[in-house]
């Protein structure tokens, strides 16, 4: 089937399918185990894809339950992710993006139930993103408004992902490494990654990895967050300042005779997920180029068209995966990183092209664009004109990062997957071909 097949917006969605049906958290836990024969002891599910993840492992259950063997289990989600239907599993919810009560009573559960495996025994942990705010257990003398306060301050902060991370592993007693200091058992943790570079040390904060960030780089991190980092805690600034003189015990570090005992496996990453809708879209007869995604959603959209119409050819698509980053300084509008980066685009394709059309989609491979309630959205060159049309300005909803209210106004842009039991990060297309 080629491309001229169906409108250019329609193409795009259904790559964006295949992203996601790409990086199926079942598929890849199944086809993992089974090219092994180990026997777990307990088996760990953490995140928003943990229900899918624990689906995956079933046939390896059901080879050890024929052996006559039942490990225990237990799982742990965003309130908002799928739940598992399987009573053989104990299941705790949390808050996200920000940590609850119930984030802590789950942090106080995993610390318990992995004190209980033994030297000799071996834990299966299926980790996903998402895991850092579902689950916390705050560093002594630091409580949950503590916590929430400053992963409010540095998601609406514009830093990257490692440098949030190195924050929030300083004031947990389960992130950066802690987990594992909470066992003695043997651990083989798959992951499925939503970080660039799929560190384990960064995906939900590094439970089971080590930290090579420092409180000292902690302080650092806050100190880059602008003129909102003076709205820290003071709780939470002097635990950091007190860590950074040297007076509290670090973060699990590289060469940590405990880290001997886990081995970690990326089994789906945004990579896998771009290859796949690559291999889509050259069967639909594009040429083909892909990238990462990163930056400032703004600026990353109008490098996405700019990289895009540098392409040669008569039908193109570019394809990027990674994480954006939205840096909020003024406002209060709703939308989410990858409907800013839709929005932005639509404004660069307004210009056009001659003889030619264009579309841009971004996609949140978990179907959780922020809390839009959408996935993102796709846009084309009559995108920003229907907005203004409706009586939004766009210009003025980009300013104060209020992209649902817009792309609503626009039929058919948002893109509503519901909440998709996976997560690797975004994905981002730029398609154009003759008209």
């Amino acid at each position: 089937m080629t491309a001229t097949l169906h409108s250019l917006l329609d193409v795009a969605r259904r790559l964006g399918t295949t992203a996601i049906s790409a990086v199926d958290p079942e598929r890849l836990v199944r086809e993992e185990l089974a090219r092994r024969e180990a026997r777990f002891d307990a088996i760990l599910a953490l995140g928003k894809a943990s229900a899918a993840m624990a689906r995956g492992a079933r046939d390896a259950l059901a080879a050890m339950s024929a052996r006559g063997f039942t490990p225990k289990r237990l799982l742990v989600r965003p309130h908002s992710s799928p739940a598992l239907l399987d009573p053989g599993w104990e299941q705790k919810t949390g808050g996200h993006p920000l940590p609850d009560r119930q984030s802590l009573a789950a942090g106080e559960r995993l610390r318990g139930w992995l004190e209980g495996i033994a030297p000799e025994q071996s834990l299966l942990a299926l980790i996903s993103g998402g895991a850092s705010a579902c689950l916390e257990l705050p560093a002594p003398g630091l409580g949950l408004p503590d916590l929430a306060d400053v992963q409010r301050i540095l998601l609406a902060s514009g830093l990257p992902i490692g440098a949030i991370n190195a924050v929030r592993k300083h004031l947990s007693s389960l992130k950066g490494g802690g987990a594992l200091r909470s066992t003695k058992g043997r651990v083989l943790a798959l992951l499925l990654s939503d970080v660039p570079g799929d560190d384990p040390a960064t995906l939900a904060s590094g439970l089971f990895a080590s930290d090579p960030s420092t409180f000292a780089g902690a302080l650092a991190a806050i100190s880059l967050a602008g003129p909102r980092a003076s709205e820290l805690p003071a709780a939470v600034r002097s635990w950091l300042e007190t860590g950074a003189r040297g007076e509290l015990p670090e973060t699990l570090k590289p060469g940590d005779p405990a880290l001997a005992r886990v081995e970690s496996v990326v089994i789906g990453n945004v990579r896998l997920a771009t290859a796949v809708v690559a291999a889509g879209a050259r069967r639909q007869g594009f040429s083909v180029a892909e990238g990462e995604l990163t930056g400032e959603a703004v600026r990353a959209a109008r490098d996405l068209v700019a990289r895009g119409r540098a392409l040669e050819g008569p039908t193109v698509a570019l394809i990027v995966g990674g994480e954006t980053t939205v840096t909020v300084k003024n406002g209060d509008g709703r939308g989410g990183r990858n409907g800013e980066l839709a929005l932005a685009a639509a404004r660069e394709l307004a210009s056009g092209l001659p003889g030619q059309e264009e579309v841009v989609l971004a996609l949140a491979t978990d179907g959780e664009d922020g809390t839009t309630g959408t996935a993102g959205a796709a846009v084309d060159g009559g995108t920003w004109e229907a907005i203004r049309r409706a009586g939004i300005d766009p210009d003025a909803a980009l300013a104060r990062h209020d992209s649902l209210p817009a792309l609503e106004k626009a039929p058919g842009a948002l893109l509503r997957t519901g909440v998709t039991g996976t997560n690797v990060g975004d994905l981002a297309l730029y398609l154009r071909r003759m008209k």
